[in-house]
């Protein structure tokens, strides 16, 4: 119990510390995978040349600064750091007893699939509990100016009710890898490092921070780029306003929709500054978790019973 309560504590901390740090960069990716080809007024060279001209990160950043100053890269963060906190404390506590489980069902040392495969179930822990927030979150990165999250609140469940809240929830199918992968991959990573101290007459329970770093910045990018298509997917989704009583499109019409209108390679739009701070937002989450999880532990430690006189 104790265990897995330091691994949440931790894990909720690190998220929070690192999604608040890197969220400029979170704010401004998320309004480029937002965006859209427009399509011509007209069938004019102009209008094809101005449709066919790509946002860039820098762009996009110019213009939120232009219309809504420094602060406009802030607005939200609160939400974006309790969402965090709340995401990676569910998935770290529901990770921790899935291992037990999944070794106490089957025995011995997990392969990296197994871990895959419990990262997968430890993610969907989260997803109706942390969606909701992701929804009003999006909404306020990628709308104009200062957005009250209670009234996107009302508006979201006016439009869509209950559901619209968890919309494009099926890219999950998809995006649970991602953090499966990571986590996966670090623990590999970790163990292997931390034997590797062992036979070098080093031993270690932890690893340290710039180890932790860039093992967590390898696994990060690597999860990344493999499920990119269904972020931008899921983005577009979110961000996207609908009718009162009309269906938001699902996942794979808005992947198929991209793929046809702005060809293929604009499922990658948005790629570099996603990987950049996923990279670097899951490097500082772990980093700051392994330390966090050292002083969480000794903190949860029974006191020594005093012997008898």
């Amino acid at each position: 119990n104790n265990e897995a309560l330091a691994e949440a504590i931790s894990a909720g901390l690190g998220g929070a510390f690192s999604s608040s740090t890197l969220y400029p960069i979170e704010i401004a990716k998320n309004r480029l995978q937002a965006t859209q080809k427009a399509k011509p007024a007209d069938g004019s060279e102009e209008g094809k040349l101005q449709v066919h001209k790509a946002p860039t990160l820098s762009s996009v950043a110019a213009d939120l600064y232009k219309t809504e100053g420094l602060g406009g890269f802030y607005k939200g963060f609160q939400y974006s750091a309790m969402q965090s906190a709340t995401e990676k404390s569910i998935y770290f506590f529901g990770y921790t007893y899935i291992i037990k489980g999944w070794k106490a069902a089957f025995g011995g040392e997990m392969s990296p699939m197994s871990g895959v495969l419990c990262g997968c179930l430890a993610e969907w822990c989260h997803l109706p509990v942390s969606l909701p927030i992701d929804a009003v979150t999006v909404r306020i990165q990628t709308g104009d100016g200062f957005q009250n999250p209670l009234r996107i609140l009302r508006q979201l469940l006016r439009d869509g009710g209950v559901s619209g809240l968890y919309a494009g929830w099926t890219a999950y199918i998809v995006l649970c890898l991602k953090p499966a992968i990571t986590y996966a991959l670090f623990d590999s990573l970790k163990a292997y490092i931390l034997a590797r101290k062992r036979k070098e007459g080093k031993p270690s329970k932890a690893l340290t921070a710039l180890e932790a770093f860039v093992i967590g910045a390898i696994a990060r990018g690597v999860a990344t780029i493999a499920v990119f298509p269904y972020t931008r997917a899921k983005v577009i989704v979110k961000s996207r306003k609908v009718a009162e009583g009309e269906k938001p499109p699902g996942i794979a019409a808005t992947v198929a929709q991209i793929i046809k209108e702005e060809g293929f390679l604009s499922l990658y739009q948005g790629c570099v500054p996603e990987v950049t701070r996923g990279v670097l937002s899951a490097a500082l989450m772990l980093m700051a978790k392994e330390k966090i999880a050292i002083a969480v532990r000794r903190a949860l430690r029974p006191a020594p019973v005093p012997l008898a006189a």
